[in-house]
């Protein structure tokens, strides 16, 4: 694994947010970032109050081990002289109900990490801890920080791991299925598709031969002359033939457990023994190889127990311990403080837990490895924040979805406590459910969103067992829906490495629950600690839905986010309309960086025709929502977005890319001051209207951007605005925009940097070229205010009223607009202050949105009055 030094000072103090009011309702953050690529900040902040989960105590590691990697490929390792033995750090935390801890009063222990979980849940009422750094036997201690437990008998309350690891069979297999239950599992699976699957596969594979390293086609990097992507590709091409036969190896294993054939057995040891060679062979790059070889040693040695010799019992416990140790002491005294390191969390901490579960008492070092990885769990995983989303994005949700299921269900068979009872689940399948509807493209966050244009197999699968394990029926629905017509599909993908379900499916029982679908779900859902939105006219029948998806999010840029805060994607039939544009090749890929995590690239707005910043500092968040029926409202501020980028490990990666975020490509300073987008949804009728208050230091231009990926967009310019439509082969998306002046407006289906796929070959050698997209851009005079205002129509292409001009605004007499059943009044000049509103005026409907200087933002919905202000989100890294 590839690791670069980048230290990060920190203070004792917690880092809180920094606001300034601007009027009584409105915030304005000063902070640089709200996230940090490695904590900043201990949990529970000083001021919390706990009330959904057992309290964890988690800290910042100590300044000099703030270590970031840059996460690419073929990069030399720039380590200290004197590495520290993160093995040996030691820390101690004290707390207490008495802010004097005084001794008889007072729990204090000494930690290997920088986290710890008390056994039992603390009693509810008010606690004060600290945290101190031991160095030199002499500890430092933090300042003295407050939190208040709630009493909630539904309180998410996992038991200890000594609790755990009494429970754990002695005997083998333990992990992947009980050896006392073994028989009557064989049973059971018989008549299972999956039982079916395994057997096919493994069949096929005893019928083919085994690929060597030899194998791998290292001669595709050989016209590259980057060493980043060089390595890429080595790695890409190496994983094609490592990840074949670990998938080959693992079928065989599974299917020895469903049938106790002796000839799968054989021929995966053979095999297993044939890839611990690998790892030296150069052409074999990348850093998922030492867990692939740790996930099938430890594999065959629980599955294959009874029937493997004394010295291969020997030889796999040896890679066990070399490959599990090498990972545990990669992983201490970093992981826990990172805020998501993709592979890791992805998969290969699920596999250094797996492999810790079944050497237990057996290794010396499991030990320590099933201490950290179970408490490691318990205080940050399964989700990354409380709402349930995923800040990755689709795409890359995906590949962490084995890990989301098959370690809480490890320890729910266990012990019998079930760890999706978490309450971050809940949110978790409402993410599911409303990012990608039933046979929708996805909500378009994240690398790679193009590639997801319906629910996946595995996601499918994925609803199917939180239905099954938390009695989600909305779940339930999700996964009915989808298999009525797509019988077969929990088959797609049910045995893939990052989100294959389908041994999950076999030992698990559970029926899927009844209950409430998703008609009965409200038409949006906000997630505020991720910074998403998404709104639906339709849930329940998605053929006759218009979608609109929002991000603007606290962790930026960084990871496989996008810099799109305040950015919209339109959707009808689940097809996409006004979409995120750009193709994700690699990390730092000139066309994936300049043309697709880039602003360009999104339904959001340039200034100066700078961008937003690449990073957790490029952040948006999200300061008001309202959801419901009869009409629906978010607001986004990206004001703090934009600017030259600053992220020490971006610019790091930059510099091995060959990377400039310089002016020519889209950063530099802008003097914003303001961007704040309101949505408002105009119940279900299809209708949405944007309103953006921009504002800066000096007189800047303002560029509105839209894109489509499908189809070209057509443009023509009315006296009142101009009038952009995107389709699909169903839908289309019509967008009204107003502004003050004439603007300056350009099409074009050319990207910033052309879209060249040098890295994702097929297996025959070939790339398939990437389309190009459309991008428009409405730019406005120089102005240190702006506001654009955008009714957005999204609906079928038969719509007779949209063919005839019907659904497209008027004007009335006193300069308010008229779309169908709805009313809008907005100041879009340069002079004033912003201001809007929104009503619906047929007779008996009351909903509206109102919004004026800076103040509240207040709705009429059915009689009742709800007045917005802002509130910055429980943010915690």
């Amino acid at each position: 694994m590839n690791k670069i030094l980048l230290t990060v000072t920190l203070s004792f103090v917690s880092v809180c947010t920094q606001a300034q009011t601007t009027g009584e309702a409105t915030i304005r953050l000063t902070d640089t970032t709200l996230m940090h690529e490695m904590r900043a900040t201990p949990s529970p902040l000083d001021g919390t109050e706990i009330s959904d989960r057992a309290v964890s105590f988690q800290w910042p590691l100590p300044a000099s081990l703030n270590i970031l990697r840059s996460g690419l490929d073929g990069v030399e390792e720039n380590v200290p002289q004197k590495e520290i033995d993160k093995s040996k750090l030691r820390y101690f935390l004290r707390y207490s109900q008495n802010p004097a801890f005084k001794p008889e009063a007072t729990v204090q222990v000494k930690t290997r990490w920088p986290f710890f979980n008390p056994e039992q849940d603390l009693a509810p009422g008010t606690w004060y801890w600290q945290y101190g750094y031991v160095t030199n036997e002499k500890t430092e201690w933090s300042d003295t920080l407050r939190f208040t437990v709630k009493d909630n008998s539904r309180k998410f309350c996992p038991p200890a791991l000594d609790i755990v690891l009494k429970k754990l069979p002695a005997h083998h297999p333990r992990v992947w299925l009980d050896k006392n239950e073994w028989n009557d599992f064989m049973k059971r699976s018989e008549g299972k598709p999956e039982r079916k699957t395994y057997i096919a596969r493994a069949n096929k594979v005893l019928a083919t031969p085994m690929k060597s390293v030899n194998d791998i086609n290292s001669d595709l990097a050989k016209g590259l002359t980057n060493k980043v992507q060089k390595n890429a590709m080595l790695t890409r091409e190496s994983r094609r033939i490592v990840d074949g036969e670990e998938a080959n190896t693992d079928v065989l294993i599974r299917a020895y457990l469903l049938t106790k054939d002796r000839r799968y057995a054989d021929e995966a040891i053979k095999r297993v023994k044939e890839m611990a060679t690998w790892g030296d062979n150069k052409n074999v790059v990348g850093d998922f190889n030492e867990a692939t070889l740790l996930s099938l040693c430890s594999m065959a040695y629980d599955a294959l127990y009874d029937i493997l010799d004394d010295a291969t019992r020997a030889f796999l416990l040896k890679e066990i311990r070399e490959f599990g140790n090498s990972m545990f002491l990669h992983d201490i005294n970093r992981l826990e403080n990172h805020i998501a390191d993709n592979h890791v969390w992805q998969m290969t901490f699920r596999i250094l837990t797996m492999a810790a579960f079944t050497v237990y008492g057996e290794v010396p070092e499991a030990d320590a490895w099933t201490d950290y990885c179970y408490n490691l769990w318990l205080a940050r995983f399964p989700g990354l924040n409380k709402d349930g989303a995923w800040h990755n994005g689709d795409s890359y949700f995906h590949v962490n979805i084995r890990t989301l299921v098959e370690v809480p269900y490890l320890y729910t068979r266990l012990t019998g406590y079930n760890y999706f009872s978490d309450p971050w689940y809940q949110g978790n399948a409402l993410y599911v459910i409303y990012q990608q509807p039933p046979f929708s493209k996805s909500g378009g966050n994240g690398s790679s969103h193009q590639n997801v244009l319906t629910p996946r197999g595995t996601r499918v699968s994925y609803a199917d067992a939180l239905a099954r394990m938390t009695g989600n029926t909305y779940a339930a629905d999700y996964v009915r829906r989808i298999t009525a017509k797509q019988p077969d599909i929990l088959q797609e993908g049910s045995t893939s490495k990052a989100g294959g379900l389908a041994w999950f499916r076999l030992q698990c029982d559970k029926a899927l629950p009844d209950g409430a679908g998703l008609k009965d779900l409200p038409m949006g859902h906000v997630f505020p600690q991720s910074g998403l939105a998404s709104f639906s006219t339709s849930l329940d029948d998605t053929r006759k839905s218009a979608m609109l998806s929002f991000r603007s999010s606290p962790y930026g840029s960084t990871s496989h986010a996008i810099a799109n805060q305040n950015a919209f994607n339109t959707f009808w039939n689940g097809q996409s309309l006004f979409y995120s544009s750009g193709h994700h090749t690699s990390f730092t890929d000139k066309h994936g960086v300049y043309c697709h995590r880039a602003t360009r690239a999104h339904n959001s707005i340039l200034v100066n025709g700078m961008g937003q910043r690449i990073g957790t500092e490029g952040y948006g968040w999200i300061p008001r929502h309202y959801v419901s029926d009869n009409i629906s409202y978010v607001a986004g501020d990206a004001s703090n977005a934009y600017g030259k980028v600053i992220s020490p490990l971006w610019l790091l990666r930059g510099k091995q890319s060959n990377l400039e975020y310089s002016p020519e490509n889209g950063w530099d300073d802008t003097g914003l001051k303001v961007f704040r987008r309101h949505i408002v949804t105009l119940g279900k009728s299809g209708y949405s209207f944007i309103y953006d208050e921009l504002e800066a230091e000096e007189p800047v231009t303002w560029s509105y951007l839209l894109h489509t990926v499908t189809n070209p967009m057509n443009v023509d310019k009315t006296k009142e605005y101009v009038h952009i439509q995107a389709t699909s082969k169903d839908g289309v998306s019509d967008a009204y925009l107003f502004s003050a002046g004439t603007l300056k407006t350009d099409t074009t289906s050319r990207f910033f940097v052309p879209a060249v796929n040098w890295l994702r070959a097929d297996a025959n050698g070939y790339f398939k070229p990437y389309p190009n997209h459309w991008h428009f851009t409405a730019t406005s005079d120089q102005q240190k205010v702006y506001r654009f205002a955008t009714i957005v129509y999204t609906h079928a292409k038969d719509n007779n009223n949209a063919k005839n001009g019907q659904a497209a605004p008027r004007k009335l007499k006193d300069g308010s607009i008229q779309i169908g059943d709805w009313n809008i009044k907005a100041n879009v000049s340069t002079a004033g202050k912003p201001s809007f509103e929104v009503r619906n005026t047929r007779k008996g409907c009351d909903a509206s949105v109102s919004y004026k200087d800076y103040g509240a933002t207040v709705i009429y919905d059915n009689g009742k009055k709800t007045e917005l202000k802002d509130e910055v989100p429980e943010l915690e890294i």
